[in-house]
């Protein structure tokens, strides 16, 4: 038993000290994963530490040394295309210019804002304008928003800037401004308002180290020198070059030519609709401090004309020094476009349209338009507008643009492409030629014995003449212009074949060119009705048979069918472009080539019938004072059109030379009553275009003239 009890003790013993020993390894593991989780916990908040330090407490100073001990990139800017004539001439150009611009990445709120300030104040007392983009403004000593600035409002209040609601006050925003951009230690609203537009402004345009703000544009010498000279106490303010608009002529062709301006928001969100906006990996794409075209051939062909930017890598040490550069990315120049206008008839169209209406034919004359069409390619060698503008004051005079803006007789407007003017007798020759396809008439027929009033509807309804014609077949008609003919034929031929061939010879219609053009009317009975509320009746048809009535076109239109009508029923696409060539005018990328729309389905004789008619208007019709003596043969109509409560428009149409037609030219002369206007305008305009051939034919004759005295 002692044996037994003995073992069983020692066996008690031994399985008590294993336990032991187990225990004590367990402990002995479990205490080191506790101090290894306690050493990788003090790394980690070590490490926790030191990234706060470095990014919070000295984030500006590291940022500063990592942007300046790195590579970038400068944007290159690359030159807009030019915008020139037929003949190379220039109608929009490029020169250098200054800009001031701010660049400086890194500082504290405090330095910038300073900076900021005083270099705004600068500007002011040299008469600089600087770029301000704040919608808000400061009248009897509060702040209000811009009512003309609504876009920009809504941008300013907008989840990407303040994120205000819509109802918040101009003060409303002022105070999260200057929360935003930390300026409470200003107190003059005025500093405080000039601070927020520009930082305002950097935030609207990316501001960035490769994109920096531009504060003025096109500063002079003067003041880059000063900027230069100040550049110790303003640092970040630089000076940039860059290319900017110019035009040799600004009120040549400005409604053509197209203006330039400041992206819109809406235009911005096309560009990032596309992914076309500014970024790293796309330097030609759209920022907010773009200026992009905004009418005319400039927002036409924008994509054209826009050049692409380049980069320049720039590599700085530790203390901002530059220590090389690259241009990795070379800019390229946009493409130029040449358009079908000339020059020198240009100027003829836009001089004569200025004296004849400031000449004051009558006293509500104020406007007019003319167009001038190659009749055998639709292109566009003319389109003048008066009153007019000019495109230099335009773009860098306020107070010019101002006034532009408040004249009611409407620069702006392009009236050669967008006024609809009732054209009177100028309607004739396609009523004619109407009448004459449809077997109304023949050449030789005399529908009316001309006593000076058309009597079909008698006693209730005798329209006068505009003479005492007799018996009258379609040539002396069309030559005197006698209005009772054409009542007559007008009713025989009904309102509704006029209008169908008034849409063939694209009277109602746009013309198809690449600029914003209207639609005018034709007179038909439902337009009249939806129009006035009241029912057609035979009175209106003889009227629209003469051009009155509803009868409403454009320049351009009346232009388009006086061309059909030279070149005997064509009717091209009209077209300001001519060619696209690179910017060195060395290699031609697209050439613009004749589009034919239709071909009017009329006897060619008809033809001929209505141009000898025309012809004869000149020679001894109702223009034959301005142009029976003319160097080359002209054929054309002339038209007077009555207006309620305004002097007559004075309107004529015409092609040259007669047997071998190259040009069609169309003026409206508005409230010009009954006078010479219209005529002589279109004379000058066809002198411009023959000069060449006036020249040599002035020259023969002083020969011949010398010779015979001889």
């Amino acid at each position: 038993k002692s044996l037994g009890f003995g073992m069983s003790r020692g066996y008690n013993t031994a399985h008590t000290d294993s336990q032991r020993r187990e225990t004590t390894a367990v402990k002995k593991g479990r205490g080191r994963y506790i101090f290894c989780g306690v050493m990788l916990a003090a790394v980690f908040l070590l490490y926790i530490g030191r990234l706060a330090q470095w990014q919070l407490l000295e984030g500006s100073t590291f940022e500063e040394e990592a942007v300046q001990s790195s590579a970038t990139y400068l944007k290159l800017t690359g030159t807009r295309g030019e915008i020139l004539d037929c003949n190379g001439n220039v109608l929009a150009g490029n020169r250098s210019v200054y800009n001031a611009i701010y660049s400086r990445l890194s500082g504290s709120n405090e330095t910038r804002n300073a900076v900021v300030l005083e270099a705004v104040k600068l500007l002011e007392t040299l008469n600089v304008p600087w770029t301000d983009l704040l919608p808000i403004e400061i009248k009897s000593g509060k702040y209000q928003f811009k009512t003309k600035m609504t876009a920009e409002i809504e941008t300013l209040k907008s989840e990407d800037i303040l994120d205000l609601p819509s109802s918040a006050t101009a003060d409303e925003c002022m105070e999260s401004l200057i929360e935003r951009y930390d300026l409470e230690a200003y107190t003059s609203p005025e500093n405080i308002r000039r601070i927020a537009s520009v930082r305002y402004g950097m935030e609207r345009a990316y501001f960035s180290r490769t994109n920096p703000f531009v504060l003025a544009k096109d500063i002079s010498i003067e003041t880059v020198e000063l900027l230069s000279e100040r550049s110790v106490d303003l640092p970040g303010i630089e000076t940039q070059v860059e290319q900017t608009r110019e035009y040799p002529e600004g009120d040549l062709a400005p409604h053509i030519v197209g203006t330039l301006g400041a992206i819109s928001q809406e235009q911005y969100d096309a560009a990032e609709e596309a992914g076309n906006t500014y970024s790293a990996s796309n330097v030609s794409g759209y920022s907010y401090t773009d200026t992009v075209g905004q009418s005319g051939i400039e927002s036409v062909f924008e994509s054209t004309l826009r050049g692409k930017n380049g980069k320049e890598s720039v590599t700085t040490d530790a203390t901002g020094k530059v220590t090389s550069t690259t241009v990795t990315e070379p800019p390229e120049a946009g493409d130029s476009v040449w358009l079908t206008i000339d020059s020198n008839v240009q100027r003829a169209a836009v001089n004569a349209l200025a004296e004849q209406i400031e000449a004051k034919p009558t006293e509500d004359c104020e406007a007019g338009a003319v167009v001038a069409l190659d009749v055998n390619t639709g292109g566009i060698i003319a389109s003048a507008t008066y009153p007019n503008f000019d495109l230099e004051k335009y773009n860098t005079d306020d107070a010019y643009l101002t006034q532009l803006y408040a004249d009611e007789s409407q620069p702006l407007f392009n009236r050669a492409l967008n006024g609809i003017f009732t054209p009177g007798s100028v309607f004739k020759p396609l009523v004619a030629l109407a009448a004459l396809e449809e077997g109304v008439i023949t050449p030789t027929s005399h529908p009316v014995n001309c006593d000076g009033a058309y009597h079909y509807y008698a006693p209730d309804y005798e329209p006068g003449c505009l003479g005492v014609h007799g018996e009258v077949d379609v040539y002396g008609a069309i030559r005197n212009s006698c209005n009772a003919f054409f009542f007559d034929v007008g009713r025989m031929l009904t309102i509704h074949k006029m209008h169908t061939y008034a849409e063939l010879f694209a009277l109602g219609e746009k013309t198809g060119c690449e600029l914003n053009e209207t639609a005018g009317i034709m007179s038909d009975p439902k337009t009249y009705t939806e129009r006035h509320g009241a029912n057609w009746y035979d009175g209106l048809t003889i009227q629209a048979a003469i051009g009155q009535c509803d009868d409403m076109f454009t320049p351009i239109e009346l232009a388009e069918y006086c061309a059909m009508i030279a070149n005997g029923g064509t009717r091209y696409k009209t077209h300001f472009l001519n060619k696209v060539t690179d910017y060195d005018r060395a290699v031609e990328k697209e050439t613009a080539e004749p589009e034919v729309v239709l071909k009017a389905e009329i006897e060619d004789g008809y033809f001929k019938v209505v141009r000898e008619g025309m012809r004869q208007v000149c020679t001894e019709g109702t223009a034959a004072s301005t142009f029976s003596d003319f160097g080359i043969a002209v054929a054309g109509k002339t038209g007077t059109a009555e207006n309620a409560d305004h002097s007559d428009n004075l309107t004529f149409i015409g092609f040259a030379p007669y047997e071998n037609p190259e040009i069609a030219v169309a003026v409206v002369i508005e409230y010009g009553g009954k006078g010479d206007a219209a005529k002589e305008t279109a004379k000058a305009v066809f002198e411009a275009y023959f000069a060449e051939t006036l020249q040599k034919e002035a020259k023969n004759a002083e020969t011949t003239v010398t010779e015979g005295a001889e």
